[in-house]
């Protein structure tokens, strides 16, 4: 029987219980992880924004064969009697940060994000929204500033549109948010 190597390398996209969602430039297709190389071997579990090497099936669901390393990655402790890391995301390259420019407002939270995004790997940027509510933006931009020292922090309305264009710079292809 001739065999062709079909294996691919994809993004994932979304993460369905035992089903992966991928994407690859021709378009979107589902995998399945490889049994022994996920359960018996040492392959990490992959998540959204791992990239993958997938076994290709046409007429139905391929198969993931290893996660390929990771440059950045977010994980939380996984509940249970032993306490697993579990990643939540990878390979991004900015971390946006979003706090409110009212009473939900908090610095310490922010501090807290701010660690969180500098222990993944990746540039945070902090967003602070309803600019068109806040009596006074510059004071909370400024209060952002002092916690997030050497942080780009942007206030921005979705409701007028203000400082969104100054997103775009992030927003760029081949780049991660």
């Amino acid at each position: 029987m001739h065999h062709t190597d079909n294996t691919i390398t994809a993004r994932v996209i979304a993460v369905h219980k035992d089903r992966w969602q991928l994407h690859r430039e021709q378009g979107d297709l589902y995998a399945r992880l490889k049994t022994k190389e996920y359960y018996k071997g040492t392959e990490l579990f992959p998540t959204v924004g791992d990239y993958v090497t997938v076994q290709y099936i046409e007429n139905g669901d391929s198969q993931i064969l290893a996660t390929l390393p990771r440059r950045t990655v977010f994980t939380r402790r996984e509940p249970g009697p032993v306490p697993r890391e579990q990643a939540v995301a990878a390979n991004f390259d900015y971390v946006f940060i979003l706090q409110s420019m009212n009473q939900d407002f908090n610095p310490k939270r922010l501090e807290r994000y701010l660690t969180l995004a500098w222990e993944s790997g990746a540039e945070p940027v902090v967003i602070l929204t309803k600019a068109d509510l806040a009596e006074d933006p510059r004071s909370f931009v400024t209060a952002a500033e002092s916690v997030a020292m050497g942080v780009a922090v942007h206030g921005v309305s979705a409701h007028t549109g203000s400082g969104l264009d100054r997103l775009s710079g992030y927003l760029q292809p081949g780049k991660t948010v």
